[in-house]
């Protein structure tokens, strides 16, 4: 009974897990975003695909190192502060690992020896500004919509 109950909660989860994989995306993607716009070094013609093709190296690190952190992950039963700090802390855990690996792919791919320490500062610190304002409002909603019941 418990086991079936526990498939059932993981199946409820999974568009949540989903929307929180897909939002986190969304959030570094504008952080790259934004930090081409601040640079002015987006091509007139497309610069959405610019964007990802500069981006990409901290999606994928991010991917597979919030995978492996579990901040992916959604707690059971938690509501109000509890749940927003373990929703930012997993992301904030995630993030220091990721970050320093994503910067050190992106200058690998774009065959640069040397990484400035204010851009490596600028994409832990804005990096996180973004994550963790998308994982509040994702907690935001989650709450409101009735997400973080425990199951029955």
């Amino acid at each position: 009974m418990h086991a079936q109950t526990e498939t059932q909660r993981e199946t409820a989860l999974r568009p949540w897990k989903l929307l929180l994989l897909a939002g986190d995306l969304v959030a570094l993607f504008l952080f790259v975003l934004v930090g081409q716009m601040d640079h002015d070094l987006l091509p007139g013609a497309n610069p959405l695909w610019f964007t990802l093709a500069r981006g990409w190296p901290f999606l994928l690190v991010w991917l597979v190192v919030g995978w492996l952190a579990g901040a992916f992950r959604l707690p059971a039963g938690a509501t109000g502060w509890p749940l927003l700090r373990d929703l930012g802390g997993r992301a904030l855990h995630g993030w220091l690992i990721a970050a320093p690996l994503g910067v050190v792919l992106r200058a690998l791919v774009l065959g640069r020896s040397v990484i400035p320490a204010l851009f490596f500062l600028t994409t832990l610190g804005f990096g996180a500004l973004f994550l963790l304002a998308w994982r509040l409002l994702f907690g935001l909603a989650y709450r409101f919509a009735g997400g973080s019941e425990p199951a029955h």
